[in-house]
């Protein structure tokens, strides 16, 4: 029998890293040995109240009150659902419920959390929905592979929220990616792929949902396979590097109502 495939899994909470979560743990070949969760908001230099207002002044209060329903709101939800084990459950919840660490951190680069790390020795650190870069320390670890699950077919949408400005652009196709992580957002080899027809009929947060689904179990598959073999070796050299984009300005989201598009669809925080 196989030993089990040793995973410490990186995030900020939310209904996405829930659902990444929830499938990590039904998964029997998963050993999750912590969940390190990130409080930063937007910037390191920024508080929450900061941070809020940042945001706000950037994207607008349409796109703000999307992000405070997939996160925060969420997570109070949770409060409300004690005796109701249908929902889709906060990873505080689930981290409290299956005995899993967890820590809440600014900074994973920090000396606490990467010697905790180093003793912890996993096979895996896996990102998902995870709004820090990991540096040196943690990326040059020896026998612990660092991935990372991104909702756009890599090297296209690199940035922050790669569905909404696909939907933005009225992308014929979407995707999910699963890559080796290195000192550069969303880049390195590309191990796995995922496309699908873009749903126009469905919001930003039922097509992200979607992605997430995919992408945790091309990351499971991955892991448990012990896969070496690249899908896809990138010409770093025909890449454009200004195809990051950072969060959607008001003028974006304005693109992106005039096109039909919905950012959220409340049903789906309850039905999860």
């Amino acid at each position: 029998m196989c030993a089990k495939k040793k995973v410490i899994f990186c995030t900020y909470s939310s209904i996405y890293s829930s659902k990444v979560l929830k499938q990590l743990i039904d998964d029997e070949d998963i050993e999750i040995q912590a969940i390190i969760n990130s409080t930063r908001v937007l910037r390191p230099s920024l508080n929450p109240i900061l941070g809020a207002i940042y945001q706000l002044k950037t994207s607008g209060l349409r796109y703000s009150a999307y992000l405070f329903f997939i996160t925060d709101l969420f997570h109070w939800i949770q409060s409300f659902l004690i005796f109701n084990q249908r929902p889709l459950r906060s990873i505080h919840f689930l981290a409290r419920d299956k005995n899993i660490s967890i820590m809440d951190t600014r900074d994973i680069n920090s000396i606490e959390i990467v010697e905790y790390i180093k003793k912890s020795n996993p096979d895996y650190i896996l990102c998902a929905h995870f709004n820090q870069l990991l540096k040196a320390p943690i990326l040059s670890l020896e026998n612990t592979e660092c991935i990372n699950i991104h909702p756009s077919l890599l090297p296209n949408y690199k940035g922050v929220d790669p569905v909404f400005f696909a939907m933005r652009d009225n992308a014929e196709k979407i995707g999910v990616t699963i890559h080796r992580m290195n000192a550069v957002f969303d880049s390195g080899e590309i191990l796995q792929q995922s496309e699908m027809k873009l749903n126009s009929s469905i919001s930003l947060l039922s097509n992200n949902y979607q992605l997430f689904e995919e992408g945790s179990k091309l990351a499971i598959n991955w892991m448990k396979a012990k896969k070496t073999k690249l899908v896809k070796q990138i010409d770093n050299s025909l890449v454009n590097d200004d195809n990051y984009d950072s969060w959607p300005t008001r003028i974006d989201i304005k693109q992106f109502k005039r096109s039909g598009y919905r950012l959220m669809n409340l049903s789906t925080l309850w039905k999860q």
